[in-house]
């Protein structure tokens, strides 16, 4: 069977809960760096559960993006400069404070208890503190959950024209489910947080009118997350024209995971992972137990899928080595699950299913085909 991923088992599938975001294992970092590739801009697809995102057919635009944390610089030996605010030192937690450096511009962060602020960023051209700093995360953030506030901010543009900006900014952990990254690796499953800040610019020197120059942008960013990582893996960002709905600007980004160096000194994370490791421990001293990276699906499971491409009816024909619970699930490439043959527990044989594809439009599909925790996607096209 030709596959067209890596498996990666994430310790999500082990407990619902743990679909979550959190401050030990998800908050900046001084001192972390991220790779990242620009690539093409890709629809992010529906929320809900047992989403599949299939991201591997998108082409790389730039890889020479880096993303790096760092602590605010210091004034004398006491007091840190955030923007425009100063924090003395010694009442400053680890992490408390963040500048993040990207695209030629400085994000300012502060974690407050359990609450991530940004209070503004700068560039070359523009200079603007939150008044009312944005509430972008709470942790723990868990699936279906949402994090919202207003804010407002003041700054400058080319050091001479004032700016004044309001809106709100909310935050959702919209979707979880599995994905095909651009470099073909799967990952199963991934927790996808969606991020919608509105930006209305305030005329005159009154930022608290709710009179507005114009209709104002909406700012549309999804990031992915699969645990074991600090830091997204995937990311869309998109910018709207909320008078007409026009799409300004929109791109997307890979973090490739081989690339996640920042893991050396992530001692919370390492333990994640090594949470797999003894699970694969267990496998071999304990072959009944699952949940095991060395044992590939092929040595459970062997299909063959015919005809491909399909004009009505998808045949499954598969043999399984051992028992187990096997699950066919066909996906539109957005993620949008269509058709489903449910687990069902099967003792070793030989077995055949069929999917009526007749009415699905011509274009390509991914089938996931699953044996207990084992999985691959395979690309179905329909004439």
């Amino acid at each position: 069977m030709k596959t067209i991923f890596i498996f990666l088992l994430s310790i999500f599938c082990l407990a619902p809960a743990r679909s979550q975001l959190n401050a030990l294992h998800n908050q900046f970092r001084a001192g972390d760096v991220l790779y990242k590739q620009q690539v093409e801009y890709v629809t992010p697809g529906e929320a809900g559960t047992d989403r599949l995102w299939n991201f591997s057919k998108l082409k790389t635009v730039n890889y020479e993006y880096t993303l790096e944390y760092a602590l605010p610089p210091l004034e004398g030996d006491s007091v840190y400069i955030l923007g425009n605010r100063r924090y003395r030192k010694d009442d400053t937690k680890e992490n408390e404070l963040i500048v993040g450096a990207e695209h030629n511009t400085m994000y300012y962060y502060h974690q407050k208890e359990d609450t991530l602020f940004q209070i503004g960023h700068e560039n070359p051209i523009v200079v603007l503190a939150y008044t009312s700093p944005m509430a972008i995360l709470h942790f723990p953030l868990n699936y279906g959950e949402t994090v919202s506030s207003g804010y407002q901010s003041k700054g400058l543009y080319s050091g001479t024209i004032d700016i004044q900006t309001k809106g709100t900014v909310t935050t959702t952990a919209d979707a979880y489910g599995s994905m095909i990254l651009p470099s073909k690796d799967t990952l199963d499953l991934v927790l996808r947080m969606k991020t919608l800040q509105t930006i209305f610019d305030v005329p005159g020197e009154n930022a608290d009118t709710t009179e507005t120059v114009n209709a104002g942008k909406q700012l549309e960013i999804y990031r992915w997350y699969c645990k074991g990582y600090r830091y997204p893996v995937f990311e869309t960002v998109r910018n709207i024209n909320l008078a007409d709905s026009s799409v300004l600007f929109s791109t997307a980004f890979f973090f490739p995971p081989q690339d996640h160096l920042y893991l050396d000194t992530d001692s919370a994370n390492l333990a994640l992972l090594d949470e797999l490791w003894d699970l694969d421990k267990e496998n071999i001293e304990n072959p009944g137990i699952e949940h095991t990276k060395e044992v590939r699906l092929e040595d459970i499971l062997t299909c063959k899928i015919y005809p491909n491409p399909v004009s009505s009816i998808l045949n499954l024909e598969y043999e399984l080595e051992q028992d187990a619970t096997v699950s066919f699930q066909l996906f539109s490439i957005a993620g949008l699950p269509l058709k489903t043959i449910s687990p069902k527990k099967k003792v070793k044989g030989v077995y055949h299913e069929m999917l009526d594809c007749s009415l699905l439009h011509p274009t390509d599909y991914i089938l996931k085909i699953r044996a207990n925790d084992l999985f691959v996607n395979e690309v179905i096209i329909k004439n």
